[in-house]
Parts: C-alpha cells; structure tokens; sequence
C-alpha cells in the first residue's frame, strides 16, 4: 500500500531540499546502534546479541572477554545468488569493486580481522557476530527513492506549503517506510530506485511508467551512508543512497493510487 504521507510547514522553494533532508534523516539514519542492538534478532525469537555497554562498542577499545553471539539465517548460509560464501577466506577483495559486487563502503575503508578475515562494522560492536539476514560481508547496499510534490490543497496564499512523500506500509510490520531495495551487483543506485519505486509503491502499473521515467531524469542525492538497521551485525551491515526526485507541479505522480495520511 502506497502512502502520501504529509508535513505542514511554512517554507520556500529557496529551503526545500534543507526541508527534505531534514525529514528523510529520522527515517533512515536514526542514532547509531539502536536498531542494531535490538533483542531477538530481527526475525527470530531466541537469538539474543550480548550486551555492550556505550563505551565499548567502539573497535578501539580492548575488550578481550568480548563474546557476541554468532548468527547467520539459514537461508542466507543456502548462498543464494545475493548471498556471499560462508567462507570468508574465499573474498580477496574487500574495500573494492570484486567483479560486479560493490564491496566498499560510503564511510570509507573498514577494517578487516586478521583472524577471521571478516570485515568489522564501522559504527562497532553490535552483540552480534555472522551475518544475521544479510547476504554481504561487509557492507550491503541499497538504495531509497524520495519522491516529493507540493500538495494541490494550499492555504494563505501558498505561504504555507504542505509537503508531500511517498511511502509504503510495510506488509510484514504495518510501519511506513522508503520503497527501496538492495542494490543488485552491477546495477546503478538510481536504476534500484526506479526499479523498487515502481514495483513498490506502483504496483508495477505500465500506464505511469513513462511519467516516472520522466520524474527520475532530474535527481539529488541528499542522503549516503550507514543505516542502523536492525539486521546489522559486527561483520555485515546496511548502507543506503537516498535519492530525491521531486515533482514541482504535480503532473508526473498526478496518476498514482495514493492513500492520504498525515503526521
């Protein structure tokens, strides 16, 4: 289900994109290691991570009796094609391009453990070793289209401006969020948001394809980095390019079934 989720708030054109980026922040990079320090595992019911208190969860604080708890799905240990090998002596290029699979991270070269040659979470220690629901080693990317449009509904002589965003509710939690998706090797970032906004948040309708194409042609990054997902692990983790596409007058989401909520 696609929502049009609304904000009130007095603006112009001048502070827009400071508007939107201040919006999409809470969605997508919320304080670091508070989804990623949930109990139970996301998915599971008796995967519990082990504690880390604040001041260690930094990798340059020794912490020798550090013990997470180590975990990886089943479907995941399958290795599916977006899956990488449970064998991590088998990955020779990390922080770099290995083929078609993007390895490197937006927040720059992470470290890997001599040991394990596992790849170590930049943002630190999270209770919990493996790779949990994720495919990669290391980071995971996706991708997040941020669709906008100022409301035809105005009042005061368009002084204050209501701002629209396109959002979906969540078949498995109910929650609101982005219609993103993982980035497929090889693929661009903006060819997955094309791609997931269609699919999710249209309902692959062929009758709006063309607008959307035209929609996606201007584009602005406002967002590249770590997210705190709740998935994320010590050795696996999301990160997300949040990209704006904005629609000024209306007329290319004009035909989107749209359920209206405001928060």
């Amino acid at each position: 289900m696609s929502i049009l989720w609304t904000y009130r708030q007095q603006c112009s054109h001048l502070i827009f994109r400071q508007l939107v980026s201040k919006l999409i922040q809470p969605i997508i990079a919320t304080n670091v290691h508070i989804g990623a320090s949930r109990s139970p595992y996301s998915g599971t019911k008796d995967v519990h991570r082990a504690i880390v208190p604040d001041e260690k969860v930094s990798w340059n604080i020794y912490w020798p009796d550090y013990k997470p708890t180590e975990y990886t799905a089943k479907k995941v240990l399958k290795n599916p094609p977006w899956a990488d090998d449970p064998d991590t002596t088998k990955i020779k290029h990390y922080n770099e391009l290995d083929g078609k699979i993007d390895r490197r991270s937006f927040m720059g070269k992470y470290d890997i453990d001599q040991q394990t040659n596992r790849p170590r979470n930049p943002k630190g220690r999270t209770g919990l070793s493996g790779r949990g629901l994720l495919g990669r080693w290391g980071p995971n990317h996706a991708g997040d289209p941020i669709v906008t449009r100022w409301s035809k509904d105005q009042q005061d002589n368009n002084k204050n401006k209501t701002l629209e965003i396109i959002l979906i509710s969540r078949r498995d939690t109910g929650t609101l969020a982005l219609p993103g998706g993982m980035v497929d090797p090889g693929e661009y970032t903006l060819e997955t948001v094309k791609r997931e906004f269609i699919e999710e948040a249209m309902n692959s309708n062929p009758d709006a394809t063309k607008q959307i194409e035209t929609l996606f042609k201007k584009t602005i990054t406002i967002y590249k980095g770590y997210i705190d997902d709740p998935r994320n692990t010590d050795n696996a983790w999301m990160e997300s390019e949040a990209i704006n596409m904005h629609d000024e007058i209306g007329e290319l989401t004009k035909d989107l079934i749209l359920e209206a909520e405001e928060l």
